[in-house]
């Protein structure tokens, strides 16, 4: 089998740490893949039934957000919110123990969550999904809102959950697509139980950290990556009483295999995320992401602890680190959250950066929400991200255009096709050298119907950097979307218009366009 066609094949590269082979590769592929298929095998049937096996909630419905974001602030859900997808089964737990005294935010939120939980947590009954969409200039730019990646799309889908073993299979034709790939098999994948974990094979999107617009460190503006994954089912905090203080924590290990239409092909990756809460007010995310592997690099276990650790050469791999920080209060009466996600990137070479990296760029952000009479419950927010290396604050401020590292974030000297798969960036959705702030809010109705808007302005890769895929030259950005959900039938139905301004300033060319859109979504009961 030719590396290009491996899909998941590659990952006994490192469980045999790349000694060198002493059988043919097909063959010792093909061994590692029965005694890993034996593993799996022996874990659905033997351990102990603990957690389901699924299913969880993936990324792309802001009214879901919007409503578990409100039920983690009151206390109603004590694990940490910003690690998507969630856990179903953690979730249901928490709900179950729900305390009073919700505020009218709270328990319009706990109604709409405990009612889709009911619907998600069955076990052992299959269900059958089905979606289409079409487009009009389709954004190119993302938010944590699914929408229709390409002009039309058309797919169906069957899903199995169990006490031990669960399984999605999903299925798109997609027309006229920027990567070429007309069948898509995005959104599926297949886990089993693991004691209070979950390993999976997914093809399914994540998004980490708190910001709405996009997330700095992994988002859902590209497609999802081919992974391996191991998930903890219960966020449940540590017992020891010198761990205690972390409170409930989750931990997220991928291992992904990216495509190959990239400068240096068979490039893998591994993203580690650490999410805690060590204080009802207060959630921290620690993210560890590199690139390793590929053609002409070292592919074993030694390289693999460099790479997360940040030792050895840092040319040998592609690495970036991320906080964040979520803190909420009240001021005058009204909730408020303020939060902050920073990133450094290309940071190790065996000294403290491993802790305190270099490079940094950022994303600052402040959120407000509550709850009016016949309306419903609302959200609004602004945030600011900027994607130029060597952040610094008061120079962003003050419009002092000198400093800076241009061509930085999401690149690397040797993986030039840097933190993007299938030709964008699965980083924040502006790419390197941008800076734009946006300002958001929805609505979410007693009705359950959700309205959404968004208003950004600013600039996009302001160097001129070719590598960024979200604007060719230094760009003047400004754009303007109303979306509005609601149920229909037995799914729900989105329909979307937005209006996006751009002022390429080296062409001197101005591009208006004004894009719409509407997407079906069907689930069987």
């Amino acid at each position: 089998m030719p590396p290009a066609d491996r899909g998941l094949w590659p990952i006994p590269r490192v469980l045999s740490m790349c000694g060198e082979a002493q059988e043919p590769e097909d063959a010792e592929l093909t061994r590692h893949a029965i005694v890993i298929g034996l593993l799996a095998l022996w874990t659905a049937l033997f351990l102990p039934r603990q957690c389901l096996a699924g299913p969880w909630l993936d990324p792309g419905d802001s009214g879901l957000r919007h409503d578990i974001q409100i039920l983690a602030d009151e206390g109603a859900i004590p694990g940490p919110v910003l690690t998507w997808p969630l856990s179903v089964a953690d979730l249901s737990e928490a709900l179950e123990r729900a305390p009073s005294g919700l505020s009218d935010a709270g328990l319009a939120a706990l109604a709409r969550v405990s009612s889709r939980l009911v619907y998600e947590k069955s076990t052992g009954r299959v269900r059958t999904t089905a979606h289409a969409s079409a487009a009009q200039n389709p954004r190119q730019i993302r938010a944590f809102e699914d929408g229709p990646r390409e002009d039309a799309e058309v797919g169906l889908g069957v899903e199995w959950t169990g006490e031990r073993f669960g399984m999605r299979l999903e299925g798109q034709w997609v027309d006229d697509p920027d990567d070429g790939k007309e069948l898509r098999a995005d959104g599926s994948w297949i886990g089993v139980a693991l004691g209070n974990w979950k390993l999976a094979g997914s093809i399914a999107d994540r998004y980490w950290g708190p910001g709405w617009q996009s997330s700095m460190i992994m988002s859902n503006n590209a497609r999802p990556l081919p992974s391996i994954v191991l998930d903890r089912n219960l966020t449940t905090a540590p017992e020891s009483k010198w761990l205690s203080w972390i409170g409930p924590w989750d931990l997220s290990i991928l291992y992904s295999f990216l495509d190959d239409d990239r400068i240096l092909e068979d490039a893998q990756q591994v993203s580690i995320r650490f999410d805690f809460r060590p204080a009802p007010r207060w959630e921290l995310g620690v993210t560890v992401m590199g690139q390793f592997c590929g053609d002409g690099e070292g592919c074993g276990v030694d390289e693999l602890f460099d790479m997360l650790t940040g030792q050895g050469d840092t040319l040998e791999y592609d690495r970036l680190a991320s906080w964040d920080i979520r803190w909420t209060t009240k001021g005058f009466g009204q909730p408020l959250a303020l939060y902050t996600h920073w990133v450094g990137e290309d940071f190790g070479d065996g000294s403290l950066r491993l802790v305190l990296p270099t490079k940094l760029f950022a994303q600052f952000g402040i959120e407000t929400w509550g709850y009016r009479d016949g309306w419903g419950s609302y959200r609004l927010y602004a945030e600011w991200a900027d994607t130029e290396c060597d952040f610094n604050l008061y120079r962003k401020v003050t419009f002092d255009g000198g400093g800076g590292k241009s061509g930085c974030a999401y690149w690397n000297r040797v993986y030039r096709t840097g933190q993007r798969y299938r030709g964008r960036v699965y980083g924040h959705s502006f790419d390197q050298d941008s800076s734009v702030a946006t300002v958001g809010g929805m609505l979410v109705t007693e009705r359950d119907q959700t309205w959404l808007a968004t208003l950004a302005y600013g600039t996009l890769n302001r160097r001129g950097q070719t590598r960024s895929v979200a604007a060719t030259n230094q760009t003047r950005y400004g754009e303007v979307e109303v979306t509005h959900v609601r149920p229909f039938w037995i799914g729900r139905l989105s329909l979307g218009l937005g209006y996006e301004y751009r002022d390429d300033e080296v062409l001197d060319e101005t591009n208006h366009d004004v894009r719409a859109f509407m997407k079906w979504e069907v689930a069987s009961f």
